[in-house]
């Protein structure tokens, strides 16, 4: 009977640590994601701020219209994947779940970013030798990412469909 006492008290002790654990844990991962959210939020204040800047800057410089259109266009999407990044984590922080669907959006944001700060960078002289050699590439790998990540965003909500 004793015996049996001891090993009671045992197990609820190690139950109350690992509960005291587990609320620590609990809040540290709260205090985690509050600060990953502010500074995403002054993250995006800043490329709003920024876009602003360029803009003037780029009027003032008396820059053609592709490059304020691109540089405009570059911070717009800059802007939305940081939107992005802010939804995802307030996903998660409701559903305590990592879904995959926002960063597969966040990646084809991201590749049509860089396929049209490339294609601005061609616009303004188109470089030769390696340097071509090394555009063509990363457009060709640009090129083939952005069917790639189009096609898992749908076989992930065809597969959220069959389940629901």
């Amino acid at each position: 009977m004793a015996v049996q006492n001891a090993l009671e008290n045992d197990q609820r002790d190690r139950t109350a640590l690992s509960d005291r654990l587990g609320s620590g844990l609990g809040s540290f991962e709260n205090v985690l994601y509050a600060s990953v959210g502010v500074l995403l939020a002054a993250a995006g204040v800043l490329v709003l701020v920024g876009t602003v800047s360029g803009l003037v800057r780029e009027l003032h410089a008396g820059a053609g219209s592709v490059d304020v259109a691109v540089l405009v266009l570059d911070r717009v999407l800059l802007a939305l994947i940081v939107g992005e990044l802010l939804y995802t984590l307030r996903f998660v922080v409701r559903t305590h779940e990592i879904a995959v669907e926002p960063f597969l959006y966040i990646g084809l944001i991201a590749v049509v970013r860089r396929i049209l700060i490339v294609t601005a960078q061609l616009e303004r002289g188109a470089p030769e030798g390696r340097a071509l050699t090394n555009i063509l590439l990363e457009f060709g790998i640009l090129g083939l990412l952005v069917p790639a990540l189009a096609l898992a965003v749908f076989l992930v909500n065809r597969s959220r469909r069959i389940v629901a």
